[in-house]
C-alpha cells in the first residue's frame, strides 16, 4: 500500500497502489495518518505508480494536507502522470497543491 523513507527531514510516502479509489482509502489514510502523528516536517507523496485516483483519494490528500498544515508541515507531491494532473487540472486542484517533477525539486523546496 505504501513504501516509507526518508531523506533528511523529509519523509517520502510512495503510494505502491496503481488505483487509489474509495475501497483503499480507508486502509491508506490509516497508514499515512500514524507517520503523520509524528509530525514530520516535510512529507513527500510519490506518485509514480498511481495510474488513477477517484474523488475519495483526492478527498484524502487534501485531508492529509490540511492535517500537516495544521503543525505547519509542508507537503509535495512528485512524479505526477500526465492522466492525474489532468484531473487535478480540470478540478483547479493543482492552485492548491504543490507538484514537482522530481523528489530532488520538492526535497529542495
Amino acid at each position: 500500500m505504501i513504501e516509507v523513507s526518508k531523506q533528511g527531514d523529509a519523509v517520502i510516502i510512495g503510494f505502491t497502489e496503481t488505483q487509489l479509489q474509495m475501497y483503499v482509502i480507508p486502509q491508506l489514510k490509516a497508514a499515512v495518518v500514524q507517520i503523520l502523528d509524528q509530525k514530520p516536517g516535510h512529507v513527500i507523496f510519490d506518485l509514480a505508480h498511481v495510474e488513477h485516483l477517484d474523488s475519495s483519494a483526492m478527498g484524502a490528500i487534501f485531508h492529509f494536507q490540511r492535517k500537516i498544515r495544521e503543525y505547519n508541515g509542508k507537503l509535495g507531491l512528485v512524479h505526477v502522470s500526465g492522466k492525474i494532473m489532468q484531473v487535478f487540472k480540470i478540478t483547479k486542484s493543482d492552485a492548491h497543491l504543490d507538484v514537482f517533477e522530481t523528489l530532488e525539486e520538492a526535497l529542495k523546496a
